[in-house]
């Protein structure tokens, strides 16, 4: 089998996120990485100005409640079959299982290796992508996220973690596959987003697929169902 990655909550909206995934209209994206600066070579020593006075960060958001019902358990489900394409990599087919009804949503040229399925509101959704190259366990790849998630979220969005879990998920073919998964809330605009982001090895130990599932706190059981399964249907196609 080819090597191939995973599905991509809220987040963000980081995963609807995503994280793991970040969400934005029917956007859901992973934080991708913060580079940091090298120094350059030390030069003739001069007085330094004044420091300028910095701006106080801006306080903390208060999330505007939505009055959205809450999504509901026992959902039924619909395989998809599509083709992403890892950057500088082959393309590859995936299948997944998603609640009946979302809908597949706008490919971002600049994101090939994902899809985003939607429900018709835009406010929860399953990102899915495939991982190239595959040499990251399960756990290394979420604190990883953990850590960019601290770099690209301004203090004021109020990135705040759940939980963070390895562990061990019977996929429909009846095997094993290593996973983690990080779930953390965040405020991106006025609402609080609820983000559940999970690496999954679907043939093996290493990272190979990456989903985010994503909506809102009060949604948080329906999305566990969402996320369970896609976690167990996600597979190569053909």
């Amino acid at each position: 089998m080819r090597r191939v990655l995973l599905a991509g909550l809220l987040l963000l909206a980081l995963a609807l996120g995503v994280g793991g995934g970040y969400y934005t209209g029917d956007r859901m994206d992973t934080p991708d990485p913060t580079a940091s600066g090298t120094a350059g070579p030390l030069g003739a020593v001069s007085v330094s100005p004044s420091p300028t006075p910095t701006e106080p960060p801006l306080p903390v958001k208060t999330p505007v409640p939505s009055n959205l019902e809450p999504l509901g358990t026992g959902l039924d489900y619909t395989r998809h079959a599509f083709t992403v394409t890892p950057q500088d990599e082959p393309s590859v087919q995936l299948s997944i299982e998603t609640p009946q009804g979302w809908r597949l949503g706008a490919r971002d040229p600049k994101r090939p290796g994902e899809v985003k399925y939607l429900d018709n509101l835009k406010e929860r959704g399953v990102r899915v992508e495939a991982i190239e190259p595959v040499d990251t366990l399960p756990a290394d790849a979420m604190a990883k996220l953990i850590v960019d998630l601290k770099k690209s979220q301004p203090p004021q969005n109020d990135v705040q973690i759940v939980s963070q879990t390895p562990g061990t998920v019977t996929g429909d073919d009846g095997d094993p596959r290593p996973v983690a998964t990080l779930i953390y809330t965040y405020i991106p605009g006025d609402t609080l987003r609820y983000v559940i982001v999970r690496w999954v090895a679907i043939d093996g130990q290493l990272t190979n697929v990456e989903m985010s599932i994503t909506g809102l706190p009060q949604d948080a059981g329906a999305l566990d169902e969402v996320l369970q399964h896609a976690t167990a249907s996600v597979h190569e196609a053909g």
